[in-house]
C-alpha cells in the first residue's frame, strides 16, 4: 500500500510539505498515530526552516495531543522542536507585557538552539542581545553578540542595531543576574527556573505553557481548554 512507512520516506527525499500533509491527514484518519507523529516532524521542519514558527507549532502541538488522547508516547524529537516553538512564540508575549527578563530567558533558550531556526538566525541572535542587555544578562548579551559578529552573520545584522552590538562586544561587560532556582516537580532538587532536564533525577521536566518554566508540584494547573500544565500563580494573570 502506498501509505506504507516506506512511501513516508520518499516523501520525505522528495521534500514535497504538500504531498507530506496530504500523507499526515490520511495517516490521521486511519487512526496510525505513531505514523502521523513522524510525518508531523517532517511537515513542522519544513515549516521551521521556511520560517513559519506558528504553522510548525500548530502541527506538532495538534499531534502532541492526539497522542496523549490516546496514551502513546510522544517522540523526544517531537517534544524538543515544540518546546523551542513554543518557547520563541511567547517571546512576543512578554515583550509586550514588559517582562524583559523572561522575554530574555526565552530567547536564550532558543539562540542556543539557533541552528533549528534557520531563516531568521541575525534576527533572533540580535533580539536576544537586545533583551539580555536590556535585562541586565550582560554577560549573555556579549556572547551573543560575538556570536551575530562572525562573518557569515555579520552582513545580516540590522542597521539599527549594529554600532550598539559593536559596542557590546568592544567594550564587554560580564556582570549576568543570577537566575533563579525552584525545586525538580519530581525530585525537589533545586535547579534553575528555565531547566527543563533535572540533573538529580535525570527526568525531562513538563514546563509552564505561559512562561517556559518547569512546573511546581504546588503551583500547578492545567489550561482548560488544551489541558497543558501551567503555573497557576502565572496563569492567573494571563486570564
Amino acid at each position: 500500500q502506498w501509505y506504507q512507512p516506506e512511501y513516508r520516506e520518499a516523501v520525505v527525499s522528495t521534500q514535497s510539505t504538500g504531498a507530506a500533509r496530504y500523507l499526515f491527514n490520511l495517516y490521521m484518519s486511519l487512526k496510525q498515530y505513531r505514523e502521523a507523529a513522524r510525518t508531523a516532524i517532517i511537515i513542522a521542519k519544513e515549516d521551521q526552516t521556511c520560517g513559519s514558527y506558528r504553522a510548525g507549532h500548530d502541527v506538532l502541538f495538534d499531534m502532541y495531543q492526539k497522542l496523549l488522547q490516546q496514551g502513546i508516547k510522544i517522540p523526544t524529537e517531537m517534544a524538543h522542536n515544540l518546546m523551542l516553538l513554543h518557547s520563541y512564540i511567547l517571546v512576543k508575549t512578554h515583550v509586550k507585557r514588559n517582562n524583559h527578563m523572561r522575554a530574555a530567558r526565552l530567547l536564550i533558550r532558543v539562540a542556543n538552539s539557533i541552528s533549528k531556526f534557520p531563516s531568521h538566525i541575525a534576527q533572533i541572535l540580535t533580539s536576544t542581545v537586545v533583551e539580555c542587555y536590556r535585562s541586565g544578562l550582560r554577560a549573555s548579551a556579549f556572547s551573543f553578540a560575538a556570536m551575530l559578529l562572525r562573518p557569515e552573520y555579520r552582513s545580516s545584522i540590522d542597521p539599527k542595531w549594529k554600532k550598539k552590538i559593536e559596542q557590546i562586544v568592544r567594550k564587554p561587560d560580564k556582570s549576568e543576574e543570577e537566575e533563579g532556582e525552584d525545586p525538580c516537580p519530581q525530585c525537589g532538587a533545586l535547579l534553575p527556573q528555565m531547566t527543563l532536564e533535572c540533573g538529580e533525577c535525570k527526568n525531562y521536566l513538563p514546563y509552564c505553557i505561559v512562561t517556559g518554566r518547569h512546573m511546581l508540584k504546588e503551583d500547578w494547573s492545567e489550561c482548560p481548554h488544551c489541558t497543558w500544565p501551567a503555573l497557576y500563580s502565572e496563569f492567573q494573570s494571563f486570564l
